[in-house]
């Protein structure tokens, strides 16, 4: 009797996660059919002494295939506001990735359940608002 009951409590509550998990949104074009690439990158400049020599051991990152898209639409040199209005109308929000670098801006798109990808972008524009640096990783929680 214990058991039916157990196994009652737990079909209830994985009836009732899936009941009110949330809906199911397609991610944003930027980072359609992507696969998780984990944290990379180093849009900020170090901190400390350790994170530079950390940063020196690790040695150069190959850009991810989320930066590699993002630098193909939105090369160096063109406006900071095409990638900024694309990000935003997307649905990715605001971000300020770098507490030693107000240079830095940053968008996150978030997954709504367990398992939906994360998508981060970091950039920094020029006096003129265009391009020097673009770069962005897509992450997933498994």
């Amino acid at each position: 009797m214990r058991l039916a009951v157990g196994l009652g409590l737990v079909l209830l509550g994985l009836g009732g996660w899936w009941f009110f998990r949330a809906p199911a949104a397609p991610p944003p074009e930027l980072i359609a059919g992507l696969a998780d690439e984990g944290f990379s990158g180093a849009p900020c400049p170090a901190r400390t002494i350790l994170e530079q020599d950390a940063r020196k051991k690790r040695g150069p990152q190959a850009p991810t295939a989320f930066a590699q898209r993002l630098r193909a639409r939105f090369a160096l040199g063109s406006p900071g506001e095409a990638l900024k209005k694309t990000l935003f109308d997307q649905g990715f929000a605001p971000i300020s990735p770098c507490a030693n670098d107000e240079g830095v801006f940053g968008a996150r798109w978030r997954g709504k359940n367990w398992g939906d990808p994360d998508a981060y972008v970091y950039w920094r524009v020029d006096p003129e608002e265009k391009l020097v640096f673009v770069d962005g990783h897509v992450s997933r929680t498994p």
